[in-house]
Order: structure tokens, then sequence, then C-alpha cells
């Protein structure tokens, strides 16, 4: 019965969650599991904190953190790939670059910008939100600092490791659930509780369930990457940097608003947030992700002509 509930997960979500190694069934899986999951989670935090303490270890000019920064979380993805092929046993093929990887990536962005965008002109729509033309500056530096470490490293940590194996440990709506929830209290270290909550409904969930329906991270890589470099250097959400200048009224609840937290921290943001999960659940029940097939696929499939 176990093994049947298995494989109908299996055909419904492209995740591969691996199932040898230090992931292969038997006594205790969860432990396994859960321990491998927080090895793996500060192995790939080091590399995060290698990216913010750059300068104070190596004495390095501030012309090189654009280096530093583009080439660590690069590298955190090839070590986690080295990892889990020699761990469990399998080809990362989650983290490979694959045929379909810049569409996965593109269509990602597209969501991201949709949904940040959306967002805004809903609550401007409704006299929550004011947007004014600004002079666009320094949009180079908020895509690597901000929105590229951001969309790699934690997509890195929250979907390719704390879902994937959430998931094999507890089943897939845990893994989900649980990363989603990690995801957004993880943002408490500089937003507040509605906007933390907000993000494991907006971001924690649609960023996972792309994972799921894709088996790759990229998707989820670009919609995170676009997200941020929406609302911070293109909106210039509480960022006079911006393409433009957004920001809440002040005179409005933060409920409504977001506050200095962005419209994405906003309650009305979840109805833009339900509205992109229902889309790509729809999606997936449609069949729409198996367009890009993953490198075993591929493999398999030479190997058969």
């Amino acid at each position: 019965m176990q093994h049947r509930k298995a494989m109908e997960t299996k055909a419904t979500w492209s995740l591969e969650l691996g199932a040898a190694g230090v992931l292969t069934s038997g006594r205790r899986l969860w432990l396994r599991a859960v321990l491998w999951a927080v090895l793996l989670f500060a192995g790939a935090m080091l590399f995060f904190l290698a990216t913010q303490y750059r300068a104070p270890w190596l004495h390095l000019s501030p012309n090189s953190y654009y280096v530093i920064v583009l080439g660590i979380p690069l590298l955190a993805f090839v070590v986690y790939a080295v990892v889990v092929r020699a761990a469990e046993e399998r080809t990362p093929v989650e983290v490979l670059p694959s045929a379909g990887m810049l569409a996965d990536i593109l269509i990602g962005a597209a969501m991201g910008f949709i949904m940040l965008c959306a967002m805004t002109a809903l609550l401007w729509s409704l006299g929550l939100y004011h947007v004014q033309l600004n002079h666009w500056q320094h949009w180079f530096d908020s895509f690597v600092f901000n929105s590229y470490l951001s969309g790699m490293i934690e997509e890195l940590l929250f979907r390719a490791i704390l879902l994937r194996i959430l998931a094999r440990a507890f089943g897939f709506p845990w893994g989900l659930g649980l990363s989603a929830v990690l995801f957004g209290l993880m943002h408490l270290t500089h937003d507040s509780w509605l906007a933390a909550t907000e993000i494991m409904i907006n971001a924690g969930l649609t960023m996972g369930l792309l994972y799921m329906a894709t088996g790759r991270i990229w998707m989820s890589v670009g919609l995170h990457t676009a997200w941020d470099f929406t609302e911070d250097s293109l909106l210039g959400v509480n960022n006079h940097n911006g393409l433009l200048l957004s920001t809440p009224m002040r005179d409005k609840p933060d409920l409504l608003t977001g506050g200095a937290d962005g419209p994405d921290a906003s309650a009305l943001a979840s109805i833009v947030g339900i509205l992109a999960v229902s889309a790509i659940v729809y999606a997936q029940k449609r069949g729409l992700f198996r367009t890009t097939h993953t490198l075993q696929e591929a493999q398999l499939s030479g190997r058969r002509a």
C-alpha cells in the first residue's frame, strides 16, 4: 500500500526525492533524512556567510565583491551536486544544467515580475500605495547583491535541500508546508510577522510547487530572483534608486499596505499568491510542466534509441 502511494505521488510530481544512500528506505528514515537536511543546510549556509564576510576575512578590494558574490552561489551548487551524488548515490538532476534550464529561468522570472507588479497595482488601485517615476540607478548592484544572491542561495537552502528531503521523510504535503513555513520564519530577521506569513503563502508555496512540478530548481530560482529585483530595483519599494518609487500610504494600516516590508507583505497580496498557487496546480494536472525533460529522462531516451 505504501509503495503504491509512493508511485502515485511520483506520477503527480516530477521531483526526484532520492531513495538510495543516506535516504534509503528502512528503519528511522525520517531521522536520517532530517539529520541529512540539517547537515546540508548548514553547509549551504556557510557559502552564504562567505558572501557576507568576504572583505573582512580576505581583505579584498570592493571591486572583487562582484566576482565573489557571483561565483560563490555557483560554487555552492557544484558542492551540493558532488555531495548529493556521493551520499545519496544518484544524479542530482535538480541542480544540473539541462536543455530546458534557460526556459525554466525565464518562465520563473516572468512569473515573479508579474506577481510583484500585480500586488503593487492592486494596492495602488485601492489607494494604498503611491507610485511615481524615479531616477533609476545602481540596478546592477541590486541584482547581484540582493536578487541573484538570494535567488540562488535561498532556493538551494529551502527548496533543493529542505523541501526535497523533508518530502522524502514525511511526504510531499509536509515537505512543501514545512519548507514554506521555515522560509517565512527566516524572514523574521528583517521583516514583521505579517510579512513572514505572507511570504510563506505567496513565495514559499509558489516556489516550492514550481520545484515539485518541474523537478528542477531553475524555475523557482528565476521567480525568486525576478521577485526581489522587481520589488527593489524596478518598482523601487522603499528604495530611492529604483526605476519607480513605490511607497505605502502612511495613513493606511500596515495590514493592508504591508508597511515597510513591501506590497508582498500586505494581507491583500494573498489574493495574487493564491491565484499563482492555483495556476501552478492546474498546469501540473494538465501536464503542462512535462514538456521539458530531466537529464535522467534524456539519458534514458538516448539509451533506448
